[in-house]
């Protein structure tokens, strides 16, 4: 099936944080990713969160082996849509990536390349 996105999701489910500019006067919103791509990622929290302004995401990358540490990758994003997901009881939110801070899009990059095994999600839907 072909695939309309141009980078391919993956369904992995890291820990996120979504900070806004401290002029919106909101706090800090953690989350998981519901899935993710060097363009973007969804992602699942208790709260109904959105801005039409940009805001910071935090990704926690896991680490590759067990005594390993999490990796932050850190991008400056905008909401594009925000809206209950009744099959998961929580929010889900659309994030797009503008901008991304160092080499931070290079780790990424690295972390989805090595743990995609084929793991793309497609936008079509299965029979």
């Amino acid at each position: 099936m072909k695939q309309l996105r141009q980078a391919p999701r993956f369904p992995f489910h890291w820990e996120v944080a979504i900070v806004f500019d401290s002029k919106e006067g909101k706090r800090t919103f953690h989350g998981t990713t519901h899935d993710i791509s060097i363009q973007g990622c969804a992602i699942l929290t208790e709260h109904n969160v959105f801005s039409e302004y940009p805001i910071s995401v935090l990704v926690a990358i896991p680490a590759a082996n067990p005594s390993g540490r999490k990796r932050i990758v850190e991008t400056k994003g905008r909401m594009i849509y925000t809206v209950l997901s009744s099959g998961h009881r929580k929010f889900r939110s659309g994030i797009q990536f503008l901008e991304f801070v160092g080499k931070n899009q290079q780790l990424l990059q690295k972390a989805l390349d090595d743990r995609s095994n084929s793991v793309a999600i497609s936008d079509q839907p299965s029979d």
